[in-house]
């Protein structure tokens, strides 16, 4: 009860109006995940008929695997058909990144890799494309880039607009102190893919890039930083035009900075913390103004407190509305470990796993001011990269979190909980708290499908068909997906 507790403080459901009469579960059938091999599973093209679970493999070595599944699935959670892609160019000698993946409208996925060889020199940025309508895959090389070695073969980057009109492309080549950073940028359009400008960008001596954001309006916007580990950042703004360099007039370091607009105005928020700070010591959040060149405001924040060695910050939402900018973020950080790949069969060895596992919504206004920050307090199953600290979705203007409970006899019972972000409005205020807590509207045996872990992220309403989808998975390897028939928001 006490872990049900730390996170009802935040969401209640106090204000659900959901109707709870008559809501039947449908469990559809097990199937076949291997976790040690399929990575960033996501539920995408999710429609009245259909769903499709996406998931990437990248594994190099003896036994090496690249490619793309997506399962495709029947309203009744039934799989229909798997369909596979393997990434492009695949021979002995290539290597690759996978650079990320988004959803183009209702019907169709695009996926980004970087594949690279010691045996070409090359480095080639391909872009796959999933349509539904067709259930087919399509290829297409978009840059290629030349290297010296493989040690000295750069980094690719890919970022996309908050608005999903562009793409940014963005190959590092190799630097160190005595050579220069050269940034070959390429910006292409979100819909078309065609390129919308190209430029190469050259850093002094001695300065780096570090994290990398896209505007709504097309520009790219890096962390400049240098090796010093007490030194603190720039920005350096590139669009089809113009080079400008930004000093934020503070001495902070930033990191996954994130480009919004408010108006035709384009606008970064970034986590950052004091220069003389180690890396990852997260205290502060800034709003900053790009064509003013001016930190509006760098409000004190606790910021996953406690976590060390945060390997990545994903924001799951950004929403503008009503004067006021809700931020809903997560990080990564190792949550256990796994038998080596290298040397499985020793027990002395082994291989890191790392997991979203802390979430937080951050409430600030448009000048940058935190109004409200709340901390989602949720047990994370240890050693699983499967499952996200929440699921969030925006139903009718109230947000909606997906997380679990646990109860029963012996408190390891789990079931799911939606809560409700209550009010909905400018303070966040919590209001009429009802304990005991949780008193959620699908608590219930699961029969059969007893054990396994629901899948925070999993989470979708179809309102034309009144029903909530959400999966679990099981520690044999199987997923499964269920549907809420009868639930009305």
């Amino acid at each position: 009860m006490k872990r049900i507790l730390a996170f009802a403080i935040l969401v209640v459901l106090s204000s659900f109006s959901i109707i709870t009469a008559q809501i039947k579960k449908e469990w559809g059938t097990k199937f076949d995940y291997e976790i040690k091999l399929e990575e960033e599973p996501r539920v995408v093209l999710a429609d009245n008929y259909n769903h499709y679970m996406m998931t990437v493999v990248n594994i190099h070595g003896m036994t090496a695997q690249h490619g793309i599944i997506m399962r495709k699935f029947d309203q009744k959670n039934i799989l229909v058909n798997t369909f596979t892609q393997d990434f492009p160019e695949k021979t002995m000698f290539t290597l690759y990144n996978f650079l990320g993946s988004y959803e183009l409208g209702k019907d169709k996925v695009v996926f980004f890799t970087d594949g690279y060889s010691n045996k070409t020199k090359k480095k080639s940025i391909h872009r796959i494309i999933f349509d539904k309508k067709t259930d087919k895959f399509t290829t297409s090389l978009l840059v290629e880039y030349t290297f010296e070695s493989i040690s000295k073969s750069g980094t690719a980057t890919v970022v996309a607009s908050q608005n999903g009109k562009y793409f940014g492309i963005v190959y590092s080549k190799f630097s160190n102190r005595k050579i220069a950073e050269v940034a070959e940028c390429t910006v292409i359009d979100g819909t078309t893919f065609e390129e919308v400008w190209k430029k190469t960008v050259t850093f002094p001596l001695e300065y780096f890039s570090g994290d990398i954001t896209m505007t709504n309006s097309g520009k790219l916007v890096f962390i400049k930083r240098v090796v010093e580990k007490s030194a603190k950042h720039s920005l350096y703004v590139v669009d089809a035009t113009s080079e400008v360099d930004k000093d934020l007039g503070a001495e902070i370091k930033l990191s996954r900075p994130v480009a919004i607009s408010i108006g035709t105005q384009d606008y970064l928020i970034a986590f950052n913390f004091k220069a003389s700070l180690r890396e990852w010591s997260f205290s502060n959040i800034m709003l900053y103004d790009l064509d003013g060149g001016r930190i509006l405001s760098n409000d004190a924040i606790d910021a996953f407190q406690g976590i060390k060695e945060i390997q990545d910050v994903r924001y799951n939402l950004v929403n503008i509305h009503d004067n006021q900018i809700d931020l809903f973020a997560e990080c990564k950080y190792q949550t256990g470990s796994k038998p080596s790949s290298s040397f499985p069969n020793d027990p002395k060895f082994n291989d890191p796993v790392y997991s979203f596992g802390a979430g937080m919504l951050i409430v600030m206004n448009m000048e940058g001011k935190v109004k409200k920050s709340m901390k989602f307090q949720n047990k994370v199953p240890f050693s699983n990269a499967v499952i996200d600290n929440f699921g969030l979705l925006n139903i009718k203007g109230n947000y909606y979190v997906n997380t679990s409970a646990w109860g029963g006899t012996n408190g390891n019972e789990e079931y799911p909980v939606l809560y409700q972000l209550n009010p909905f409005s400018y303070s966040f205020e919590i209001q009429n708290i009802k304990l005991p807590l949780p008193s959620s509207v699908y608590r219930s045996e699961d029969g059969d499908q007893n054990g396994g872990t629901y899948i925070h992220q999993f989470f979708n309403y179809f309102q034309d068909t009144n029903r909530v989808l959400l999966a679990k998975y099981y520690s044999e390897g199987k997923v499964q997906f269920v549907n809420y028939n009868g639930v009305t928001f």
